[in-house]
């Protein structure tokens, strides 16, 4: 029987850490997007995990695509999106007793806000880093950045999530509180919350680099049609 192989493609994938500093298994959500590219595209990823900044860096110089970044022109520049694959909420999320309304971005006047290093949520925002609001660059721990915000290092720290409602993420994130003993001594009173309204929407797509075959993202742009029309594509993130 004749048998054909795959075309192995590079997948670079953002890292993200858990609190003993380990690299986090890929989020099954995500997984199940990658698995479906792989059966539509009729290939095999080779998935290559990196420090985000590494990821932007080394897809640029044409390795492989990228998945899990977000638009902005300074990216652009060096590199072609997909259409948008699905989007993720970004919530503000504060600690409980934090005296703060969160309305839309003019709330965050003066505050720090706790930011993974390297995440960028488009020009308009990128504008207001440093002046607006003051940016604290985080480590992708969840475990870290939940500590620094307990502590008071930051006023508040922005999560993207597939969950479309607050009172939902939040509950997770105090039962993570509780499951991975995060609080000190002097922190047993304090949870978090999440705010009502979105940060933003964030779009997230596929990335190649300008070196790389323009075909390929043609490729995948058409299995994201396809995906939609009959289903496929937002019955995966529903689950």
């Amino acid at each position: 029987m004749n048998t054909h192989a795959k075309t192995v493609i590079p997948l670079l994938l953002a890292e993200s850490r858990d609190e003993n500093g380990e690299i986090a298994p890929i989020r099954p959500e995500n997984q199940k997007i990658i698995d479906y590219f792989e059966r539509a595209m009729g290939v095999q990823f080779e998935i290559r995990r990196y420090p985000l900044s590494r990821v932007i860096e080394n897809v640029s110089k044409g390795e492989g695509l990228a998945f899990g970044l977000s638009r902005s022109s300074e990216r652009l520049k060096t590199m072609r999106y997909s259409e948008a694959v699905f989007s993720d909420f970004v919530w503000v999320v504060a600690r409980d007793d934090m005296q703060m309304k969160f309305t839309g971005i003019k709330d965050l006047k003066g505050k720090s806000v706790g930011i993974v290093r390297g995440i960028r949520f488009g020009d308009e925002i990128d504008s207001m880093r440093n002046h607006l609001f003051k940016v604290e660059e985080d480590q992708p721990q969840l475990s870290s950045r939940l500590k620094k915000l307990l502590s008071g290092r930051m006023d508040v720290m922005l999560v993207n999530s597939r969950m479309a409602g607050s009172k939902e993420l939040e509950t997770e994130l105090n039962l993570y509180l509780n499951e991975k003993n995060l609080r000190t001594e002097a922190q047993t009173n304090y949870g978090v919350k999440v705010f009502a309204k979105p940060f933003l929407v964030d779009n997230i797509h596929f990335t190649a680099g300008y070196m790389a075959k323009p075909d390929t993202l043609k490729i995948i742009n058409a299995a994201i049609t396809k995906g939609r029309r009959s289903g496929d594509l937002p019955a995966l993130w529903r689950k």
